[in-house]
């Protein structure tokens, strides 16, 4: 896996959509400080002021979201699930609290660490989700169960063409309905295995 938590990272380059500066990134239970936030279609990258930064890729992003609540968190932040257990420094045992991981995560197999993003300017936060939105796009689960072939059974819109919900037996999904519907009873056994 590719999180790399570093103090000599040089921030990405090429493929930034957004450079966010003064912004306070959070890991785990730990601030790290104030620095630049960088969404870039490669990665996600945190270069401190204090020359701390790291460096998270698309597929390792389980989950991004703005959160708003403060009674989770003190302050509104993009708030980021990463499916590893990491710490300042490249510390795998990302701390808890207590400096190592917990029993329950070691007995459930659980390696997710949360990072939080706290701009000083609140009314980036919009932007940088629809940012990392976008490049998370880029970057498509290749264990995703819904293949391009499968998602093309969705196209076509609703079931009930009339928007009402109603059931009734003259709707686009009744028995035959449609242009070759003849009123007739269907020939029973038509889809009987043929005689040999």
């Amino acid at each position: 896996m590719m999180v790399v938590v570093t103090s000599s990272l040089p921030p990405p380059t090429e493929g930034v959509r957004i450079e966010q500066p003064s912004t306070a990134a959070h890991m785990g239970p730990r601030a790290l400080g104030s620095g630049t936030l960088y969404i870039a279609e490669s990665r996600v990258a945190w270069a401190g002021t204090d020359g701390q930064g790291f460096s998270l890729e698309y597929p390792h992003i389980m989950l991004h979201a703005v959160s708003r609540d403060t009674s989770a968190f003190p302050h509104p932040c993009l708030y980021l699930m990463v499916d590893a257990k990491i710490g300042p420094q490249g510390d795998d045992a990302a701390s808890d609290g207590s400096g190592g991981s917990s029993d329950e995560d070691a007995a459930s197999g659980s390696s997710v660490t949360e990072v939080r993003f706290v701009p000083s300017d609140g009314g980036s936060l919009d932007a940088l989700f629809h940012a990392m939105s976008e490049c998370q796009s880029l970057h498509p689960d290749p264990n995703d169960s819904v293949s391009a072939d499968e998602d093309d059974y969705f196209v076509g819109g609703d079931c009930d063409a009339e928007g009402d919900g109603d059931d009734d037996e003259s709707g686009p999904m009744s028995n035959g309905g449609g242009a070759g519907d003849s009123g007739e009873p269907m020939e029973t056994g038509q889809f009987d295995d043929p005689e040999e």
